[in-house]
């Protein structure tokens, strides 16, 4: 069972609660499940009250549930009683059936159905606000209301540069008026500074169509090489996009000689090589060698 269901079946039968505890003069037409279960708890189980009363005499039946099975009988000997009966349509207000001159009690009394033009109207949450001028409901209290909602028609407005909003007036709407704009189409190429695309005055932006990168363009997000890594004198673009110049010092050709006896190493110095340097030894270290 859906929420909605299950609801809808809650208040179907706090419904036919409250009708009844409306008959028996226990709440108002409008009380909710809490003050219906507080009524109902205030009820006094009388079970079956017997009683016995002489010609003349009256009783007064206590207030409370009776289980049908009581019973108030007359002392034996009584007199003939001349009883009515009658019928009563329901109404507006509180209705006290007695019997005529002339009859000693009621044998029954015949309570007609609710009117036609009458109905529940404990669930209606319409209040004059919601409903349109000129026309008329009853709330859930019974009060006659007229309505109070204005009849606004049909409602057109046109937005332009200079009116960026509407506001859509209180009330009702026939469904036939319209806020209305006038459309235009842009294209852009991208470019190293920021674009602002606007609409021309008087009008909307319905697409902007924004061209592919140029073709001079790259995507540098991979760049890692940083000024020490290139060659001094040549530029990259990093990985934010700046032109950097290169700081690696160009070494060109080196060339050194290690006599063995003096020097007996050679550090490389930082920088580009083009690969033609040498490191030699010397004639001196040759002849040291052949005299051992």
């Amino acid at each position: 069972m859906s929420v909605s269901t299950y609801i809808a079946s809650i208040e179907s039968s706090r419904n036919i609660i409250r009708n009844k505890l409306v008959e028996l003069g226990m709440a108002a037409s409008g009380d909710k499940l809490d003050k219906l279960a507080t009524a109902i708890e205030s009820l006094i189980n009388q079970g079956a009250v017997s009683v016995t009363v002489r010609e003349g005499d009256t009783y007064t039946i206590p207030k409370g549930y009776h289980n049908g099975n009581g019973t108030v009988s007359g002392v034996s000997g009584g007199g003939n009683y001349n009883l009515q009966a009658k019928s009563v349509t329901p109404t507006k207000n509180e209705q006290n059936i007695a019997p005529d001159s002339g009859y000693y009690g009621l044998s029954g009394v015949t309570v007609a159905a609710i009117p036609e033009a009458y109905q529940d109207v404990s669930s209606v949450t319409a209040g004059a606000a919601d409903v349109l001028t000129g026309k008329v409901i009853v709330t859930a209290d019974g009060a006659i209301t007229p309505g109070e909602m204005i009849n606004n028609g049909t409602v057109d407005k046109t937005l332009d540069v200079t009116t960026i909003t509407y506001t859509i007036p209180k009330g009702f709407h026939s469904g036939s008026g319209k806020v209305q704009i006038v459309l235009e189409t842009k294209t852009v190429t991208p470019s190293k500074t920021a674009q602002d695309i606007t609409p021309t005055a008087g009008k909307v932006l319905s697409k902007v169509t924004v061209e592919a990168i140029p073709e001079v363009y790259q995507d540098v997000s991979g760049v890692t090489a940083t000024a020490p890594n290139v060659t001094d004198g040549s530029f990259f673009v990093d990985s934010t996009g700046a032109l950097v110049e290169g700081t690696m010092p160009d070494k060109g050709a080196v060339a050194a000689t290690i006599d063995g006896l003096t020097t007996t190493s050679y550090t490389i110095p930082a920088g580009k090589h083009n690969g033609s340097g040498t490191v030699s030894l010397t004639s001196d270290i040759e002849n040291a060698l052949a005299a051992i």
